[in-house]
């Protein structure tokens, strides 16, 4: 697939270049492909499931709510694929799980809803449920955990338990086959409807949520719900006075499925097409929920001969239905409406701008805190950040291998290593930088590269440790490594290809870790970089390798010959408010406009 597609384009490999960069090059023009065509796989499948620190549930506000909402009377009932501390592959998982908290803590019942993913311990058995779904009945259980945060407040938990929930792998594909669940959109169409049923179905301390709620879904996986509330429950008069906000973590994943699919013919030798899901299946009927789902590639963008593009586009669906559109970023929220951000939905974004807010994500800032982070060699703040990350940076360098140096520049990155991530051209110019070639800048340089995610890049990161020993290291991602990352190291590389929001930029900045980004979605909202009195980091735009150079070659000169403009800038991004305080204020003001208005589908 590649057509107009501008990261299919960027993947093309250069003419003439080395078969290794070829078959890079190979890979990434894969990669772009499988983004942009099977939109359903997860951004952050490559970081395995770990139990994190519950902190988050207890996290401080950093300062003080400005807005008060009106509707406080109304429900949240947060749904989301995953969870902290109980499921997690990536980011939604904390932002899911920091929303929950801040809401309740605004003194708003709070419900978060999850797929219950394996034995979770020290839940309740609520009761079940039979739901009509792809032709038969399915029977679901309901368990429930309530967190306290507050006196007085807290969060009821509902995981939605079935056997279709319980993989050994991940918690959307195989891990060991790499590949999608096939029954993905079961799965989610069937977590979708019993969470629209739970707060009429469960109780939580003897009180049901009641029919009158606000709905937060989170991307592709549940991106039904909106759709189920238009063309399922309100023509039946249920969840009248419900809405629904749907937050957009990633729009380059939108949950796509074909409408027919190819099957072994028995009579010879081409295979024949099929019926795959219909509307019926997904427990939907008339000709409304088809076009609201309905999505049609165009020729070029075809899988195979006798393919006639059409597939459901669930995050279409969510798009055209939902009430609100959120997403974690202004500037993502801007790029969204264009063709370059909208993956191929731009045009309905549009269409649907009114009713479309960026709200950029925070950071727990009790558990970010370079003050009493109990991982730390020492702890500092912004009056004795130099002497504290001095002794940071040793720790850091001991711990992964690098030559002990407290003067020497330490360049930091970590995430998944995939294209989106910027992580080829990290690799490109890691040769660039580690040679001494007398300006004094490049050559006086460590890097730490740490992550999970695709083997060509692995193996790449792997090599170039070996080849620079004590000067490189790769490492796979470890929590409490991230920690001493950001305290250790003097800049956080993210050359992202496109960032929703991102959340390294900002906890860097608490530790006093100048971040080097490109200038896209939630990355220009987060860092500084013009004037440079006010600047907390760089900025790469447009994102090549010749720019990534020039600007980190920038950043590397200003630590080695303008040390008190780097270290205002050290400064001002440990000053500087990530804390979930003034997102909620957005929250709660977004709330109340869509309960004010009528449902956006009548």
């Amino acid at each position: 697939m590649t057509g107009s597609d501008p990261l299919a384009q960027a993947a093309q490999p250069a003419a003439g270049g080395s078969a290794e960069q070829s078959t890079t090059a190979e890979h990434n023009a894969e990669e772009a492909a499988k983004m942009c065509r099977h939109g359903s796989l997860s951004l952050f499948r490559e970081i395995p499931l770990d139990d994190l620190d519950t902190a988050a549930h207890d996290a401080t506000l950093h300062s003080e709510p400005k807005y008060t909402s009106t509707k406080l009377d109304v429900p949240a009932v947060i749904v989301t694929s995953e969870i902290s501390p109980w499921s997690k592959s990536g980011g939604l998982a904390l932002v899911t799980a920091s929303l929950a908290v801040e809401f309740a803590e605004r003194g708003r019942r709070t419900m978060a809803i999850s797929p219950m993913y394996d034995d979770y311990e020290s839940v309740t058995f609520m009761t079940n449920k039979k739901i009509w779904l792809f032709g038969a009945e399915h029977e679901i259980k309901y368990f429930h955990k309530w967190h306290q945060t507050s006196e007085g407040k807290g969060v009821d938990y509902i995981f939605v338990d079935h056997p279709s929930f319980h993989r050994p792998g991940g918690l959307y594909y195989n891990q060991q086959l790499g590949v999608e669940y096939a029954d993905n959109l079961y799965r989610f169409s069937l977590f979708c409807l019993a969470a629209i049923e739970a707060p009429v179905s469960v109780a939580p301390g003897g009180a049901a949520f009641g029919d009158r709620v606000m709905f937060i879904a989170n991307d592709w996986q549940t991106a039904l719900l909106p759709v189920y509330l238009t063309h399922r429950m309100r023509p039946e008069g249920r969840f009248v006075n419900s809405r629904c906000m749907f937050i957009v973590h990633n729009f380059g994943y939108q949950g796509i499925y074909p409408l027919n699919k190819l099957e072994d013919n028995p009579n010879g030798t081409l295979p024949i097409i099929v019926p795959n899901v219909s509307v019926w299946h997904l427990g939907l009927d008339g000709t409304g929920a088809y076009e609201h789902l309905i999505y049609q590639y165009p020729p070029e963008q075809r899988s195979y001969d006798g393919d006639d593009g059409n597939v459901w586009n669930l995050t279409k669906g969510a798009i055209l239905t939902c009430d609100r559109i959120i997403t974690v970023s202004p500037g993502y929220a801007a790029e969204m409406k264009t063709e370059e951000g909208g993956f191929r939905l731009d045009a309905l974004v549009r269409s649907k701008e009114f009713f479309l807010s960026g709200i950029l994500n925070g950071i727990d800032v009790a558990a970010w805190n370079p003050r009493t982070d109990p991982l730390l060699a020492t702890n500092y703040d912004e009056t004795s950040f130099v002497a504290g990350k001095r002794a940071c940076k040793l720790q850091l360098q001991e711990k992964v291998g690098l030559e002990k140096d407290p003067d020497m520049v330490v360049v930091a990155f970590v995430g998944r290593l995939t294209m989106q991530k910027g992580i080829d051209i990290i690799c490109e110019a890691l040769d660039w930088m580690m040679t001494d070639t007398g300006n004094n800048v490049t050559g006086r340089v460590q890097a730490l590269l740490t992550g999970n995610g695709d083997e060509c890049h692995v193996q790449h990161l792997a090599k170039k440790a070996a080849q620079w020993r004590g000067r490189v290291a790769a490492c796979t991602f470890d929590p409490a490594l991230e920690h001493e990352l950001y305290a250790g190291s003097d800049l956080l590389l993210m050359p992202s290809r496109y960032e929703p929001c991102g959340l390294p930029q900002m906890c860097a900045q608490r530790y006093g870790s100048v971040p080097i980004v490109t200038l896209c979605g939630g990355l220009k909202d987060s860092v500084v970089v013009a004037p440079r009195e006010e600047a907390t980091g760089f900025g790469i735009l447009p994102l090549t390798l010749d720019k990534y150079k020039e600007v980190c070659y920038a950043a590397l000169d200003t630590f080695y010959n303008k040390p008190e403009e780097f270290q205002g800038m050290q400064r001002r991004g440990m000053e500087t408010d990530f804390s979930w305080c003034p997102r909620i204020d957005e929250y709660q003001r977004n709330i109340d406009w869509t309960l004010k208005d009528p449902p956006y589908v009548r």
